[in-house]
Parts: structure tokens; C-alpha cells; sequence
């Protein structure tokens, strides 16, 4: 049995070691930048279930299916025959179609962000209008931007390089993360006209795929706030926010009515200046232990009680991704029981971690 997944351009050598680790048994295979195969034992167990532990104990891999088969095909109408065909030999009933890519840049390379095209939304037209009513067991929306339901078997068709595709299958089972249910583990998030960085794209991303509560009143702590594009975020969700950077914030986001500026570091504020925050999200070029020793200071002063935290590590080299287990068991020291890590679709080279506290 072969599986595949989708990663970030370049990520692949630590989604190698990663799955070494994980699943010492697989071997990797057939790979493109962004895109790797993996063969499993036969005694492995059920190929779905094993796609579906692999996306969701793995950092870097951002969904995972089992694998139909590679073809190549001029048109999408030879696409869409042989993708059929696939499905109908191997007995699969399909309750959704995920048209997708690999991803040709990184995020925010060349204007390029993750996510669905004209192409691809024409080829998912097509793909669901030629679906044979023997496997069609019926869709809850034919809108390429509807999530999958629970219990679904998704149709995967990506594309990996021009003429070129793989077609899989995976399931969504209880416990699958957001990205499951979306093409390529990418959710339809789009920047607004009046974002002031890319900031809101990976911090709204990391909000809906944390599940934080994040609503009108929360009081919440940006650091490394500057320019300001996760702090539009928390605003958007009518949440007031202190934001600690020694830079300027643009001005759509300091003179927002909910927003406080506290310029400086934070080994430079007071710990009263806290006592109201319940959720911290922190954005800093710098190495991951120097950002676990600044929200460690903070979750340790006294009269701080913080829910939930959502952040990033940076991954200057590749080699750090090593260290993601340690930094999990850190933070639950922190008394956070809910700790995750991924590497979403639009983080560059760095992971985000979300950490919340669901027993009192």
C-alpha cells in the first residue's frame, strides 16, 4: 500500500525524519517538492486509518490519503476519466471531491498563497458532474469551499507538476483536525483588502484551527504585535487587545477603539499591566527557546492566568523540528493540557503551537 501527503515546499526533509520517528516501518518513495509517497507494510492495518494517523500526528504533513495511483492526463476531461476509473477499481463510494495542487512557491512567494483556483474549482465541477451514481452516495454541498462532513470518504485528485496527478482517497474519522475537511488541507481563508500583513492570514488560520473561543470581550495579549495583522485578527472577533513591540503598529490597527500599544519588550512591562489577559498570541524572529523563555516569564508571574496560547516557533533551520516533541511537553508543564503543533498553510518556515487549558 502507498500513502501520500502534501507539505510545505521544503519541509519534506523534516517530514521525512518525522515520519521515521512516527512510523518507522514506512518507506519513503516517490517525492516532489511539497509532496511525498510513502509504502507501508501489508500487515500495516487499514491504509484509511493509517492516512489518517499520519496527518494527524505529523507536524509537517499537511493532509495524507491513500494513494489510487499516479497518471498523466493533457485535459481535465482525461483527468476526470481516470480518476473515476481509479475509484471504480479499487470499490471506494466517494462523498466528496478535494481538487488540489502542489504548492509551486512558498507562502507569500510571488504573490502565491495556498488555496483553490479557477482550475481547480472547474476541475471539481467537473470530477463531481461525472461522478457514477454506483459510488455516489450523495453531497452535502456541491461548493468547493464546503467542509466535509464526519464519516465521509473523500476523492483526493492533486496535482503535482503539469499533466501530472495523483488520485487518493481519505476518511474523516472522529478527532480530525480542520484541515481534513478542506482540498489539500487548506482552508478558504483569503486576505482582506485591509489586513496590514500576512500576519492575519497565518493568526486567522491558527484561531479557527486551535477552536479558541475568541469572541466579543476576550481580553487578549499580541507579542511581537507590529505591524499589527494578528491583532486585526483578535479585533475582528471584537476582542480588546494589548499589543508589545518595540516597532510602530500601523496605524488601522493603533488607533482601533479595543487595541493598547505597550511599547517595548515584554522582559520590560509590569506584571499588573496582564492581570485581565486570558489569551496570548506571540509572533517573534527569534529563536523557538527564546520565545518558550518569554511566555514561560509570563505565565509564571503571579495574578496571571492565561486560557490559551497560539504561537509561532521559528524554524531558521530544519534540524529544530527535532525538538518539537520537548517543546510540547514544556508548555504542558505550563499546566496547558491541550498542546498541538503544525505547520499550517500559511506559515512560512515555522510552526504554529496551540496550547489551551480545558480542566479547571
Amino acid at each position: 500500500m502507498f500513502l501520500f501527503s502534501s507539505c510545505q515546499i521544503g519541509a519534506e526533509k523534516a517530514l521525512k525524519s518525522e515520519l521515521a520517528r512516527l512510523f518507522p516501518a514506512f518507506r519513503s518513495s516517490f517525492s516532489r517538492p511539497g509532496f511525498m509517497t510513502v509504502k507501508t507494510p501489508d500487515e500495516a492495518g487499514d491504509p484509511l486509518d493509517l492516512a489518517w494517523q499520519w496527518s494527524e500526528k505529523s507536524v509537517f504533513a499537511r493532509s495524507a490519503a491513500l494513494s489510487l495511483g499516479m497518471f498523466e492526463a493533457k485535459t481535465q476531461e482525461e483527468v476526470v476519466e481516470t480518476a473515476w476509473k481509479l475509484v471504480s477499481d479499487h470499490r471506494f463510494y466517494i462523498n466528496r471531491i478535494h481538487a488540489y495542487r502542489r504548492d509551486p512557491f512558498l507562502p507569500g512567494e510571488k504573490n502565491f498563497e495556498p488555496g483553490q483556483t479557477p482550475e481547480l474549482i472547474e476541475l471539481h465541477r467537473k470530477l463531481l458532474a461525472a461522478a457514477p451514481n454506483r459510488k455516489f452516495l450523495g453531497f452535502a454541498s456541491e461548493d468547493v469551499s464546503h467542509p466535509a462532513l464526519l464519516g465521509e470518504t473523500v476523492l483526493d485528485v492533486v496535482e503535482i507538476d503539469p499533466g501530472r496527478y495523483f488520485a487518493g482517497i481519505h476518511r474523516i474519522q472522529e478527532g480530525s483536525s480542520i484541515q481534513a475537511y478542506y482540498p489539500g488541507g487548506v482552508m478558504p481563508i483569503v486576505l482582506p483588502d485591509g489586513a496590514v500583513s500576512r500576519a492575519w492570514l497565518k493568526f486567522e488560520e491558527g484561531l479557527r484551527w486551535g477552536g479558541f473561543p475568541i469572541g466579543q470581550h476576550s481580553q487578549c495579549l499580541d507579542i511581537g504585535a507590529a505591524p499589527g495583522g494578528g491583532s486585526q485578527a483578535l479585533l475582528a472577533r471584537g476582542a480588546t487587545v494589548l499589543g508589545v513591540d518595540p516597532a510602530e503598529m500601523d496605524p488601522t490597527v493603533a488607533n482601533h477603539r479595543n487595541f493598547t500599544h505597550i511599547r517595548g519588550r515584554m522582559n520590560q512591562t509590569r506584571r499588573a499591566q496582564y492581570k485581565d489577559v486570558r489569551w496570548v498570541i506571540a509572533d517573534m524572529n527569534v529563536a523557538p527557546g527564546y520565545t518558550l523563555d518569554v511566555l514561560e516569564d509570563l505565565i509564571s508571574r503571579r495574578g496571571v492566568k492565561i486560557r490559551g496560547m497560539l504561537f509561532t516557533l521559528k524554524m531558521f533551520q530544519w534540524e529544530l523540528a527535532r525538538h518539537l516533541p520537548g517543546n510540547a511537553d514544556r508548555v504542558r508543564r505550563w499546566g496547558f493540557d491541550e498542546v498541538r503543533i503544525k505547520q499550517l498553510a500559511f506559515n512560512r518556515r515555522e510552526v504554529m503551537v496551540a496550547a489551551q487549558k480545558t480542566t479547571k
